[in-house]
């Protein structure tokens, strides 16, 4: 039999209901990209593999993190991961820096 072991965290309640104010920047931006046509944003894509990410919230997250000079694939993502603002506009989606730079990088 093993003794009781906690890595000393504490219990803490999350809010996972992500609100931002109506008047937010983030707001706009999601306003604005949900304004162009779909056949601007989407391609075909391939059938096999795993399902790629929507367009419409990588160019989201890159538009709300050029507007936080946040440039780098790598900022990008830790912004993601800790900017709720960010998360309310990826669904709180983890998305890889590699993701994010080949999103940029493609026509």
């Amino acid at each position: 039999m093993y003794q009781q072991y906690t890595t000393m965290e504490t219990a803490l309640t999350l809010q996972l209901d992500f609100t931002i104010p109506t008047d937010h920047e983030a707001r706009l931006i999601s306003r604005f990209v949900d304004s162009i046509p779909a056949e601007v944003l989407l391609e075909e894509t391939s059938h096999t593999g795993r399902p790629a990410f929507h367009p419409a919230m990588l160019l989201k997250m890159c538009l709300f993190a050029y507007s936080r000079s946040a440039y780098s694939g790598r900022k990008i993502e830790r912004m993601n991961e800790e900017s709720i603002p960010m998360k309310w506009l990826t669904g709180d989606t983890p998305v890889s820096y590699k993701t994010i730079n080949t999103f940029r990088s493609s026509e």
